[in-house]
């Protein structure tokens, strides 16, 4: 897998997440703002409730803009072999001990955590440091065994690329 297209990938992602985002906080921010929404006695809050969601909506608009400048701003960072997993690494780990053995890739970020890209037909996890795949293969190798929790069960893993 190429690490310029997963890294050019991820950036149009998260660049069509902060479209929809902006989106969302204008349809926010009209009904908050439209006449109808004014209340018409003490007990009807829609305008109330329309304008929490019109802050939410725009708290959205500007974590989904850092999180597509992130990866805008950066060029791909390309691994050795024989480096230790870090920020920016695509790693593949290979599932161990089973007679159909899948592989699954993810991508250590800085941020935008829990999103999934699918590129060439496989899908690439983001996580970050702080999440719990991010913990267990942060400064691994190539060839070191890992074990995920997986549906409730622990699963065994080979990491068997570093890009």
């Amino acid at each position: 897998m190429d690490k310029h297209n997963v890294h050019n990938a991820i950036t149009e992602s998260l660049l069509s997440r902060y479209e929809t985002a902006k989106w969302a906080a204008k349809q926010a921010h009209e009904a908050a703002t439209n006449k109808e929404s004014v209340a018409e006695n003490k007990y009807d809050t829609f305008g109330l409730e329309a304008s929490y969601l019109a802050h939410g909506q725009s708290q959205r608009v500007l974590e989904c803009e850092k999180d597509w400048l992130v990866f805008d701003k950066k060029l791909p960072v390309l691994f050795a072999e024989e480096d230790v997993v870090g920020l920016w690494c695509l790693v593949a780990l290979s599932e161990l001990n089973s007679t159909n053995p899948i592989t699954k890739f993810f991508f250590i970020s800085p941020c935008a955590g829990g999103l999934c890209i699918d590129i060439e037909g496989k899908p690439v996890y983001l996580v970050t440091t702080a999440t719990p795949v991010g913990k267990v293969l942060f400064g691994k190798m190539l060839g070191d065994e890992v074990e995920l929790a997986q549906n409730g069960k622990q699963t065994a893993y080979e990491i068997t690329t570093i890009a």
